[in-house]
């Protein structure tokens, strides 16, 4: 069989191009070996630094954990754009020949892995990210002249808009769209998105591609998938302390909302504030609040408890230290920071304004694989792509 190339493109950043990479490595490795599945992210923007100081694609990285192991750390992400990297290239005399070196470069490291029968290719932010310095979504596409994925938002009208503009560009630039997959569907819509999105819809709308456009599946929004835990929220304080061990689950549970207590102590009701999985905000020294805190989120075991408390302006003291024993007691992820409430809630807005899958989301993993197995089109799937589909049960 004639070696496959996937491109994974979506129409923005956070569109779920990870998540996708992991739902069909998944689907995939139920009819090839993983050994002949490969993954290559050709242009990366957030990079995660291994134990030896070399940097790689933070999205490479998940996926070696989670679907293929033992990736060429040396080629997976070839193009890194870091911080100043479209600077110095416009500022080069020489881009021509950089633009030639950057795509060699993406060649070259998907020639080591010619031993591969399928390679899933994830691309980065919307269709035309990377274009200023010849690496857009399209180009790449057709330099490795790969089928295409789009991966579009939930809704309608939104949904289309969006189709409308970023298949007119692909089919502009001669990239080979095969499949659409509608992602974050809310439970709501999804019905009347399948009666109203059909493949017959979107053929007659975008007629300039070789090939019938299938739609591979409209996956629903799952709850809490990009919401961070508290293990998440605690690096974003360098000098916080963590009560408790941090090596517990209950840490990677991702949490609901922020909830700031200033209300005082005689008109506080955690009942009409706080939900289960929310992280409540208070100052460290408070006592007769976080009592009331403690005995709620003990009221709620059953739904999941809170997902975890932050103390704020942390001074020692016997009181503090009384109030970080009871909290332990509990058996409540929580940390307590030197920085004051409002700019506890300034970093918390930053890590939950761009939540991404980590490298430790085992439990997001397990919901992705999921919900793949139950809303992914993977029978179409593997006819559009002209791929095996007899089972590796039956291969043997």
């Amino acid at each position: 069989m004639r070696q496959k190339l996937i491109y994974i493109a979506g129409f923005r950043q956070h569109a779920g191009k990870t998540t996708t990479s992991l739902g069909i490595i998944s689907e995939l490795s139920k009819y090839y070996p993983l050994e002949k599945i490969g993954y290559i992210k050709p242009v990366g923007q957030e990079m995660y630094t291994l134990p030896d100081g070399r940097k790689v694609d933070k999205d490479a990285k998940i996926i070696e954990r989670f679907g293929i192991q033992g990736l060429d750390m040396d080629h997976v992400s070839p193009i890194r754009i870091a911080s100043g990297f479209t600077k110095d290239f416009l500022r080069s005399d020489h881009r021509e020949e950089l633009m030639l070196e950057y795509r060699n470069r993406i060649l070259e490291a998907v020639e080591t892995l010619k031993d591969k029968e399928i390679i899933i290719v994830e691309g980065t932010g919307h269709p035309g990210v990377g274009g200023v310095v010849g690496l857009s979504n399209s180009k790449v596409s057709k330099l490795l002249d790969a089928d295409i994925i789009y991966l579009a938002g939930g809704g309608l009208g939104k949904a289309l808009d969006m189709l409308e503009t970023d298949m007119s560009y692909f089919a502009h630039e001669g990239c080979r769209v095969k499949g659409i997959i509608f992602n974050k569907v809310l439970a709501d819509k999804r019905d009347s998105m399948k009666d109203i999105i059909t493949e017959g819809l979107i053929n007659s709308m975008f007629k300039n591609f070789p090939d019938t456009i299938k739609i591979l599946g409209y996956l629903p929004e799952l709850e809490y998938l990009n919401k961070p835990s508290m293990y998440l929220m605690l690096k974003k304080f360098p000098t916080a302390y963590a009560v408790g061990n941090i090596n517990d689950t209950i840490w990677l549970t991702p949490c609901r909302k922020i909830k700031i207590i200033s209300l005082p102590n005689r008109v506080f009701k955690p009942c009409e504030y706080l939900k289960a999985h929310d992280v409540v905000v208070i100052t460290a020294a408070s006592k007769r609040r976080l009592q009331r805190i403690l005995d709620y989120h003990k009221s709620i075991k059953s739904e999941g408890g809170l997902g975890g408390i932050v103390l704020t302006c942390k001074k020692p003291s016997i009181k503090i230290i009384k109030n970080i024993k009871k909290i332990i007691k509990y058996n409540i992820p929580a940390f307590y920071v030197d920085e004051d409430t409002a700019e506890t809630d300034i970093r918390l807005y930053e890590c939950y304004n761009n939540t991404k899958i980590q490298t430790f989301d085992s439990e997001k993993i397990k919901s992705i694989q999921s919900m793949f197995a139950q809303y992914f089109e993977t029978d179409k799937f593997m006819d559009a792509f002209g791929l095996d589909p007899t089972p590796n049960s039956e291969k043997n």
